[in-house]
Order: C-alpha cells, then structure tokens, then sequence
C-alpha cells in the first residue's frame, strides 16, 4: 500500500523496514552514549533506549527520508528506503562486542531507480542524492550544538554528536555508503565535506565523546 506526506511517497514495506532498522540502531547507539552507565545488559535502563531513540530517529530517519528520498524524488526517480540485514546485524554485535566504543551506521540504504527508460541516472545527480544525507546531519548537528549552548542539556551534545558521526561515517568512499558516490561525482566537494564532518566532530568532541 502506497500513501503520501506532502510530496513524499511511501509504502507499508518501506516503513515496516525503516521501523525495524530503527530500533536495532537505536538500541546499538544507547551501548554507545550510555556506555558509561552501562557495566552489562542486566543494568541497562529503558531510559538509554529511549533517549537514543528520540536522537537516532531524528537522525536516521531525516537522513533518509528528507534528505535521501526528497532529492530522489525531486528528479522524478522511485526512491524507497531498504533495509540491510547484515548491516543491522553488524550494528548490533559490533556494538555489544566493543564494549560500546564502535557502532557501524550502515542499517540500509534508500534504493533509487528511474521511473522510466527515459530517465537519466547520472553521476551528477546520484551524488547530489548521496550528499544530501550528509548535509541534513551537519545541519541538524549544528542545530543541537546551538540547542546545547542554550539549555544545557546532555541530549542536545548527545543528538549533535550522533549526527556529525553519522554524516563523517557516511563519507567513507567505499562500498554501498554515500561518500563512494559523491567522490565519483565530485572529489573536491567530498573532500569539504569530509573536513567540516571532521571539524565538526573533533569541535564537539571536545564538549563530551560518545
């Protein structure tokens, strides 16, 4: 079943799967920002899961959803969010496993596809696509960082600090991630954003490390 918000489309199986992914990355994110409350499982607090829920969702899912899927379909293409079971898996045991230092952020992907065989897919608009999600977590980064400054609230450095890695990670120029398909397409703008991403996180890591 399709339905729409505004001018975005989506499907059932489209949220079922951003649901699913979701919950598994917030739970792999919360044995990272909470690592210091969290000595085992048998201490883990609802709270932890919570919190990070709230601050991966903003960042997960406007990642993909307004950044993503908007630009998509802003030129014409089907674009529906997909999840990647060994990512998910990956995100679960290498957070557990390290002992909350390492998450790996690649829980799927929004696949994209021409509507028609007069459609064009080329490296200039799959890199403004790749990069869009990027730029929605720099911007929502700096939007927590002002937020902090103002209230105080360990949430806000907590969401700042989520965002930025989330957007440093998907840098990486390698395999299915972003950073691969806007070095095709831009390596100079790659690069910028690789700095402001490592400028970013090295800033806010100096107010508190996750």
């Amino acid at each position: 079943m399709k339905f729409r918000i505004g001018k975005i489309q989506f499907s059932t199986e489209e949220i079922i799967q951003l649901t699913i992914s979701l919950i598994i990355l917030s739970f792999a994110f919360s044995l990272i920002l909470y690592r210091d409350q969290i000595s085992g499982l048998s201490n883990y607090s609802l709270k932890f899961f919570i919190n990070s829920l709230i601050i991966v969702g903003l960042a997960f899912i406007l990642h993909e959803e307004l950044g993503h899927k908007i630009v998509a379909q802003h030129y014409g293409y089907w674009a529906e969010y997909r999840a990647w079971p060994t990512g998910l898996f990956l995100a679960l045991a290498l957070a557990i496993l390290s002992g909350g230092t390492f998450v790996f952020a690649a829980p799927g992907a929004v696949m994209i596809s021409a509507n028609t065989l007069f459609s064009n897919i080329n490296k200039e608009r799959m890199g403004k696509i790749a990069i869009a999600g990027a730029v929605v977590n720099i911007i929502l980064s700096l939007v927590f960082i002002l937020l902090y400054y103002l209230f105080g609230l360990s949430l806000f450095i907590m969401a700042a600090q989520v965002n930025i890695w989330l957007a440093l990670f998907n840098m990486i120029p390698i395999g299915m991630l972003d950073g691969a398909k806007v070095f095709r397409w831009d390596r100079r703008i790659w690069g910028i954003m690789l700095i402001i991403s490592s400028v970013l996180l090295f800033s806010v890591s100096a107010i508190g490390t996750i």
